[in-house]
């Protein structure tokens, strides 16, 4: 990479940070990605399920396993069900929290009306469990998933839509790295953080920004024939790195809660940009330093071999990375499949993970479990704890 290009990049980490810190205080502004619009509505909405915080400020992080929920509604193309953490009755204390799975589409049906029934439904479900076992509560972590569930309205809005080849086949999508769907993105996230912010049984929230084919903002689909129409469509990667460079500031909103950023390098034509994925996981490492959010470091491939992997660069910018953070915040992963095993829990102890989500038994795979409760309930602790797996 030429200097022209590093000079580039360094001036556009300086501007994520800045604009991060200025957007921190702009929730109710209105026009550009990264604000919410005035005059937005919400209907069916009920009270948030749990008291807000007090002005101590920070949340206490989400540590230790968390139960990742079901995706398949996304992958089908179907509104999630309320969450039910039934599933965890036999492991209570083995892990620290749920991850909510939800839909754009699910949550803002109409441009700037906001449904928040489902979110508040799974909520109160979990907020229940919690009152059945106060000894053992779970903490909730949000991914809210865009791509192919953005709302109808605003994948007309963004331009002729586009299909890409993905895990669960072809899927229609709309032109993510557009100015209207990015605004309105923005501007949902925003909604989205003045209602949740304040709740401390939501512990924090999976950045989803620029997500196509899953909820991962660094992965665009690498199949010939998803490129050969996204070029069509004129999507670049340098409007893919545009895109990112705004993902920190859609999340200013969460200034209580810690977000966490999945990270992997970009695919280019020319080949993985490291660069790129680097300059702005470091401004995810500085940005609550800058006064932005607390922003965790991640990657949802997990396993022994993943540093040896494709997502090896992510893996060695983390271990560059987190030992130097103010903050503390940790770093998170989550498992590339549904079996979970000693060796990939000691790679993510040796790269400082604090909290790892587990694939929970759906759909004929056995998930965590397949793993002793005493086991999870190790590892468990030892994520908590800060320390190491060893096997």
């Amino acid at each position: 990479m030429g200097s022209a290009r590093r000079s580039r990049r360094i001036g556009l980490l300086a501007a994520v940070l800045v604009g991060v810190v200025l957007l921190a205080g702009c929730e109710g502004a209105s026009g550009s990605a990264g604000t919410a619009p005035s005059g937005r509505t919400t209907q069916k909405t009920g009270p948030p399920s749990t008291a807000p915080v007090g002005s101590t400020g920070q949340k206490a992080p989400l540590d230790g396993l968390l139960d990742m929920g079901t995706q398949t509604a996304y992958q089908t193309g179907q509104p999630f069900p309320v969450t039910d953490p039934s599933s965890l009755d036999a492991y209570a204390g083995d892990f620290s929290g749920i991850v909510v799975n939800e839909s754009w589409s699910q949550l803002e049906p109409t441009p700037g009306v906001e449904d928040w029934a489902p979110l508040d439904q799974s909520l109160a479900a979990i907020s229940a469990w919690n009152a059945a076992h106060p000894a053992t509560p779970l903490g909730v972590k949000l991914r809210i998933f865009a791509g192919f569930s953005a709302p109808s309205w605003v994948v007309a809005q963004s331009g002729p839509t586009v299909t890409i080849a993905t895990r669960g086949g072809a899927k229609t999508v709309g032109e993510w790295w557009t100015t209207p769907l990015r605004q309105a993105w923005s501007a949902f996230q925003h909604a989205l953080a003045a209602r949740y912010d304040p709740n401390p049984l939501v512990r924090a929230v999976s950045v989803s920004s620029c997500s196509s084919s899953t909820g991962e903002p660094f992965v665009v689909s690498g199949a010939i024939s998803s490129q050969r129409a996204l070029a069509a469509a004129g999507w670049t990667p340098q409007l893919q790195e545009a895109c990112l460079e705004s993902a920190l500031s859609d999340y200013s909103g969460w200034t209580h809660t810690q977000i966490t950023f999945a990270f992997n390098p970009l695919p280019t034509p020319s080949g993985p940009d490291v660069a790129f994925m680097s300059q702005i996981m470091q401004a995810c490492a500085g940005s609550h330093a800058a006064g932005a959010p607390e922003c965790v470091l991640g990657n949802n491939d997990l396993s022994a071999s993943a540093p040896l992997g494709k997502a090896g660069p992510a893996y060695s910018e983390i271990a560059t990375l987190a030992p130097t953070r103010a903050t503390g915040s940790g770093v998170y992963f989550q498992t590339a499949g549904p079996s979970v095993d000693c060796a990939t829990m000691s790679v993510a102890t040796a790269y400082h993970a604090t909290s790892v989500e587990l694939w929970p038994p759906n759909h004929g795979y056995l998930g965590y479990s397949a793993v002793p409760s005493a086991t999870l309930a190790s590892w468990n602790r030892t994520l908590v704890s800060g320390g190491a797996v060893t096997c």
